[in-house]
């Protein structure tokens, strides 16, 4: 056997003890914290997930409002050319040498003028 008195044998068994104790505290604590974060994931991946959906939705949103506003501008420019065209201030038909709509409609004019 061992050379250790009786008293020091059963000090180190209480000290032993104590130590085994603790660690089924610590052991409980820990399963109880398991048990915690088991439940707990479901939940954190559902708003993950739920969080990525929104991020994901409002970035098309964000890209869909972009993709509308530019297509209504290309749409009002049409409109100004087509506004310039028929208001006779479209200046490239000019500089070919071709009539403006008013100036159209005044020589018809003139022309159902001249013929009465």
């Amino acid at each position: 056997m061992t050379d250790l008195p009786i008293e020091q044998l059963q000090t180190i068994r209480d000290e032993l003890r104590a130590e085994i104790r603790e660690a089924h505290g610590t052991l409980k604590d820990l399963r109880s914290e398991i048990k915690t974060a088991r439940e707990l994931v479901p939940l954190l991946t559902d708003e993950l997930f739920e969080a990525e959906v929104k991020k994901q939705v409002d970035a098309l949103g964000n890209a869909t409002e972009a993709a509308m506003d530019a297509a209504v501008d290309r749409v009002i420019k049409k409109f100004d050319e087509l506004q310039a065209i028929a208001t006779g201030e479209d200046r490239q038909s000019r500089r070919k040498g071709q009539p403006s709509i008013p100036d159209l409609f005044r020589a018809r004019a003139a022309i159902e003028a001249d013929r009465e």
